[in-house]
């Protein structure tokens, strides 16, 4: 079950935040082994994957790093390219292994104007 929480960024800043993966919201974390992790930064949760305004960042980009897989612990810097715009935006990270895909967390991701 994905677990969701609310996220706060600067506008114009590099961010870097860190995660865990758990089976549950209270439950034994999920191993990342061989999985490739992808977080996609939407303008809402209505917004389309493929809307050419989605950014998506992953392990395979380099903009997500997992730190410990067994821990299901991982790292996402997210460039102030992505964070132009001041706001109310919506993000989900992905577990991909395979042509399987799990939701691990989301929620809404305000961008700070300072």
């Amino acid at each position: 079950m994905p677990t969701r929480r609310a996220l706060t960024v600067n506008q114009s800043n590099d961010e870097t935040l860190t995660g865990q993966a758990t089976e549950t919201d209270f439950g034994s974390p999920l191993d990342l082994t061989d999985v490739t992790l992808e977080m996609l930064l939407k303008a809402s949760e209505a917004t389309p994957d493929d809307d050419p305004g989605v950014t998506t960042l992953s392990t395979t980009g380099g903009e997500i790093t997992i730190t410990d897989a067994e821990l299901g612990t991982f790292e996402v810097t997210i460039p102030d390219t992505a964070l132009t715009e001041a706001g109310n935006r919506w993000y989900r990270v992905d577990a991909i292994a395979g042509t399987s895909r799990k939701t691990i967390v989301y929620g809404p991701m305000r961008v700070r104007d300072l």
